[in-house]
């Protein structure tokens, strides 16, 4: 486990730079930064099939709940650049361990569920985290206008550099951090609510994530647009399919 919390702290450093360094190729949306999360941490072949199953789901979830209509996401006082990471780790982490223990027919449902909540933790908790990583790099303008206004380019360059250096520094820090507190709680509490946990509690908690996730989308990208109508029936057609799957079971 130790080599996989090497690996979410490497995306976590890569995905704050993506966010906050100005890199901006969109790998720092929660979809993305949870797809790469389970293309990197690979649970073995028994876990091959719910391993693609279970980063998507985060991220779909954690895409739906944490962005808004305008790119990149979180313009409210979230950490979303890591919390589909964060949320797809927790949950592959205890998939792997917890299996024997909570042991349900729902196809890996109750991994997302797990998963999308400790993504929105992270997500909370995290804006405090990265929140000072922008105090330290506003600290250090005055320095960066003194090296302009002097035109010392080396020391420019070398505060620059730094603050890029510290954004990773921050973001690979957050990331190990909060994936091992939340899969440590995750270990201590899942095991203590096994006879409490069933199929149709985890259906229910899925089908809440999600109705809460589609409204969500509709109020930040329909809402007083042309062909509103269109998109909310669209939003209910698969509110509706998915609500018959977790119905018919899963697979």
């Amino acid at each position: 486990m130790v080599t996989d919390l090497l690996v979410v702290c490497f995306l976590g450093g890569l995905l704050a730079l993506d966010r906050y360094a100005g890199v901006g190729m969109m790998l720092s949306q929660p979809l993305v930064g949870a797809c790469l999360a389970g293309a990197l941490l690979n649970p073995g072949p028994v876990w091959e099939l719910w391993a693609l199953r279970i980063p998507l789901g985060v991220g779909v979830l954690l895409q739906l709940l944490l962005t808004d209509a305008s790119l990149p996401a979180a313009q409210r006082s979230y950490e979303t650049s890591s919390a589909g990471a964060i949320g797809t780790a927790v949950a592959l982490f205890c998939m792997e361990r917890l299996h024997g223990t909570i042991s349900i027919p729902t196809g890996g449902l109750l991994w997302v569920v797990v998963g999308t909540v400790a993504g929105l933790v992270a997500a909370s908790a995290g804006a405090t985290v990265m929140g000072l990583v922008r105090r330290h790099n506003r600290a250090d303008l005055p320095r960066l206008d003194e090296a302009a206004r002097d035109g010392d380019l080396g020391a420019f360059e070398a505060h620059c550099w730094w603050a890029v250096i510290r954004i990773m520094l921050h973001g690979a820090f957050w990331a190990a951090v909060a994936t091992a507190a939340l899969t440590g709680l995750a270990f201590l509490l899942l095991p203590r609510l096994a006879n409490w946990i069933g199929g149709d509690m985890v259906g229910g908690a899925f089908a809440g994530l999600l109705g809460a996730g589609l409204a969500a989308a509709w109020f930040a990208h329909v809402r007083g647009r042309p062909g509103a109508f269109r998109w909310a029936a669209l939003g209910a057609v698969a509110a509706v399919a998915a609500r018959a799957w977790l119905r018919g079971g899963a697979p």
